[in-house]
C-alpha cells in the first residue's frame, strides 16, 4: 500500500448547494467547539419555548451545522405549517428534505424559494441549481432540460443534461435474478473491478469520493467519447484540475447493462501504481451505485449490484440476519457526497464525508481543524516518494496515530490517519462541519458494506 491516492473530486463547482443566505455562512474561524456552546444554550432555549420560530430555526441551524441533519429536520419542518414561513425557514428546510432524499418535497421548496425571491436573480438561480440538484439525483434530466438559467450562467450538470434525448442509466439485467456479481481483481488499496464502456474492457477502481462514472482521457479519445462540456474539479490537497463530461451508450458490470450513462473524463491510468498490475482506466463512483441496491462484499471479495426494490431490501436483511452489525443513516448532499456520524478518539457525534478512494494504510483524514479539537499535534507533511496524488496531483502528507475511530457504533482501535488532503475549507464547505473522510481501510474490516439510497442507511456485515 505504498502509494498514496486519493482521486476525491467535487465535480459541480458551480452547482454547489447555495441554499443558505451568503450572510448565514458561518465565519472561517468558527470550531465545533462554538458551535457545541452555542447548540447547548439553543436547545435550553428550545426546551423552555417551543413555539417562537426565531428560537426553532436559531436551534435546527445549530443542530443542522453541528451535522445532525435527521434532527435539525424534525426541528425545522415544524415550521413550515405556518402560514407564510419566512425565507430562511424555506431555505432551511429544503435544505434538509434534499440531504435526507425527500427529493420531490425539495423540489416544490425550491420552487417555493424562488418565488419569494421574486426579484432577486442570484437568489432565484441559487433555488433552481438546488432543484436541478434534486432532479438530478432522481436521473430527471428531461426536467432539468426545463429550468431556464439567464444567459451567462454555465452549469456542467444542465449542460451534461442537455445532451441526453432520453433520461440516463437505463438498466437492463441479463438474469432473472436481477442480481449482478463482479468480482474484485484486487481489494487493497483500493477494489478494481472490470467494466465494459460500450463494450471495451476497462479496469475501473471503485470510489465513492466520485460522482458518475470516469473514464480514463486516452481511453475515451481512443473510443470517440467527446467532451460534452467542461468544468473546473478539486481533488485531494484542495487541487484543481480541469475534467471533462461525456457520454457512454452502455457500461456493463457482471449480469447489468446500464444504458445512457453520463460520464466524467479525466486521466486515471497514473493511477495505476501499486495496483497489480491493472490499468487503472475509470472509477466506479457513487451514482454508479444510486442505481442499485449495491454492496462491496469485502469478505468474498466482489462487488454485488441488487436491482433496488422493497423485497430485495427485505430479503437482503433477512439473508444478513445476526451478521447484520449496524445500520448507520446517511444523507446525501451535492451530487456524490456522502455524510454520516463517526467518532474520533474521545470525541463523539462528529461528521464524516464516507468516501472509500484513500489509496493507503489511513482510515482517515481530517482537517486542522478536527487535529485541534483533537488536541493531536500537527504531524510533519511532504510529498512523500513513490506516491501518487489524485486527481489535480501531489500535495504534502503527515501521518498521526489514532486510539479509535468509529462510525456509528463501528468501532475500530489503533488506528493512523493521513493530514494533508482535507484543506481548513473543507471544514465548512456545505455550510455545516466536516470533521474528516473515513475511507477504505476502515470500510474492508466489515464483511461487507452496503449502500441502500431507498432508505438512506449503510448496512454492515460482520466477518465470521
Amino acid at each position: 500500500m505504498k502509494p498514496l491516492l486519493h482521486t476525491t473530486t467535487l465535480l459541480l463547482l458551480l452547482c454547489s448547494q447555495l441554499s443558505l443566505a451568503q450572510e448565514d455562512r458561518p465565519r472561517g474561524g468558527k470550531t465545533r467547539t462554538d458551535v457545541l456552546i452555542a447548540l447547548e444554550q439553543a436547545a435550553i432555549s428550545f426546551r423552555q419555548d417551543q413555539s417562537t420560530t426565531e428560537i426553532r430555526l436559531a436551534y435546527g441551524r445549530l443542530l443542522f451545522e453541528s451535522g445532525d441533519f435527521w434532527q435539525a429536520r424534525e426541528v425545522i419542518l415544524p415550521l413550515m405549517d405556518a402560514v407564510s414561513p419566512s425565507i430562511a425557514t424555506v431555505e432551511m428546510a429544503a435544505k434538509l428534505q434534499y440531504l435526507t432524499g425527500h427529493y420531490e418535497d425539495a423540489v416544490s421548496l425550491y420552487n417555493q424559494l424562488r418565488e419569494a425571491k421574486s426579484g432577486d436573480v442570484s437568489g432565484q438561480v441559487a433555488a433552481n441549481v438546488n432543484k436541478l440538484l434534486s432532479y438530478y439525483q432522481q436521473n430527471r434530466f428531461d426536467r432539468i432540460n426545463q429550468i431556464q438559467f439567464p444567459p451567462g450562467i454555465q452549469l456542467p450538470n444542465a449542460a451534461v443534461a442537455a445532451a441526453f434525448t432520453e433520461n440516463p442509466y437505463r438498466i437492463e439485467w441479463h438474469t432473472d435474478a436481477r442480481i449482478s456479481v463482479a468480482p474484485f481483481h484486487i481489494t487493497d488499496p483500493l477494489p478494481v473491478i472490470t467494466v465494459e464502456v460500450d463494450g471495451i474492457p476497462v479496469q475501473m477502481l471503485f470510489d465513492t469520493g466520485g460522482d458518475m462514472f470516469i473514464l480514463d482521457s486516452e481511453i475515451a479519445l481512443r473510443m470517440g467519447i467527446r467532451p460534452i462540456t467542461t468544468a473546473m474539479g478539486t481533488f485531494g490537497g484542495g487541487l484543481r484540475q480541469e475534467i471533462s463530461f461525456g457520454k457512454a451508450e452502455t457500461v456493463k458490470i457482471g449480469d447489468v447493462t446500464i444504458h445512457t450513462v453520463p460520464l466524467t473524463i479525466l486521466p486515471t491510468k497514473r493511477f495505476s501504481q501499486g495496483f497489480g498490475g491493472y490499468t487503472i482506466g475509470g472509477i466506479i463512483g457513487t451514482a454508479a451505485m444510486r442505481q442499485f441496491l449495491g454492496s462491496l462484499d469485502y469478505a468474498r471479495e466482489q462487488l454485488v449490484l441488487r436491482e433496488r426494490s422493497p423485497e430485495n431490501n427485505r430479503r437482503l436483511r433477512a439473508d444478513m440476519g445476526e451478521r447484520l452489525t449496524a445500520e448507520i443513516p446517511f444523507v446525501l448532499d451535492q451530487t456524490h457526497l456522502m455524510m454520516a456520524r463517526g467518532s474520533l478518539n474521545d470525541k463523539e457525534e462528529l461528521t464524516f464525508f464516507i468516501d472509500s478512494g484513500l489509496a493507503s494504510q489511513n482510515m482517515v483524514t481530517v482537517p486542522i481543524q478536527t487535529l485541534e479539537y483533537l488536541d493531536i499535534e500537527e504531524p510533519e507533511v511532504r510529498i512523500r516518494e513513490g506516491t501518487v496524488g489524485g486527481g489535480g496531483g501531489l500535495w504534502a502528507s503527515g501521518q498521526f496515530s489514532i486510539k479509535q475511530v468509529g462510525l456509528g457504533p463501528l468501532i475500530q482501535h489503533t488506528a493512523t490517519g493521513e493530514y494533508g488532503s482535507r484543506t481548513p475549507n473543507s471544514y465548512w464547505t456545505e455550510f455545516y462541519i466536516q470533521d474528516g473522510l473515513l475511507s477504505h481501510q476502515f470500510l474492508r474490516q466489515y464483511a461487507s458494506w452496503t449502500i441502500d439510497f431507498d432508505n438512506m442507511t449503510y448496512l454492515f456485515e460482520v466477518r465470521d
